[in-house]
């Protein structure tokens, strides 16, 4: 601690190092202040990112509401919400099913929107070894998407949460993302197996860990600096 080279200034030697003692310790001081300020202003800024993402999904929620088809699967976002997932990472997941919500995370990362016109007439079971390549961009851009929400908006106190949100297994967790990716196939007449929908979910959460551990280590070198 500097405050051990602490000097009162009571006793000094001969060559006056008693003021430059006192100098020193008053830069020490101004550069703890100034660490102590920043450290407070970034809370400051996480707290109102939090704010924001808080909001929108309380935006898309109502409509989402209104629209009883997804009645099921908000039933199952409420306890991730309660277990302190990050708004921005719950909005993310949504964005596979809700167009409105990828638009406006691509908008904020000034990314392209998503085209997506495929049609499947013919009901069919899933098959991950003959799975046509726009399904398969369609899913790369939604992981994207669920990264970039993360990542576009860095907050170091919401992203280390969510790291160790996600270091844990979570069955609520895990059933909201798997309900998620079962009904975007089931609206493609695609019928995916729970368990198959599970190992996909192991995968993309397993590869979302890595996205959102360079995020926050980033940011933490940064706010060091």
């Amino acid at each position: 601690m500097w405050l051990d080279d602490f000097d009162s200034g009571e006793a000094g030697d001969e060559s006056g190092n008693t003021a430059n003692s006192g100098l020193e310790v008053s830069e020490k001081f101004k550069e703890s202040v100034k660490k102590a300020s920043a450290k407070s202003q970034k809370i400051q800024k996480d707290e109102k990112k939090a704010k924001k993402y808080d909001l929108l999904l309380a935006h898309f929620l109502v409509k989402i509401i209104l629209e009883k088809k997804y009645d099921d699967i908000v039933s199952l976002l409420f306890p991730c919400r309660d277990r302190w997932y990050p708004s921005n990472f719950l909005i993310g997941i949504f964005s596979l099913i809700y167009e409105d919500i990828s638009k406006a995370i691509r908008d904020i990362s000034w990314k392209s929107h998503i085209k997506f016109e495929y049609k499947n007439n013919i009901e069919k079971d899933f098959d991950d070894n003959d799975m046509p390549k726009e399904l398969r961009d369609r899913i790369n851009h939604w992981v994207e998407d669920m990264m970039d929400v993360v990542a576009m908006e860095s907050s170091d106190i919401l992203t280390k949460r969510l790291i160790d949100l996600l270091d844990n297994y979570d069955e609520d967790l895990h059933k909201f993302i798997s309900e998620v990716f079962v009904y975007f196939f089931k609206s493609l007449n695609i019928n995916i197996s729970e368990w198959k929908s599970y190992n996909y979910v192991d995968f993309i959460i397993s590869e979302l860990k890595k996205s959102y551990r360079s995020v926050y280590f980033s940011v933490e070198i940064e706010g060091e600096e």
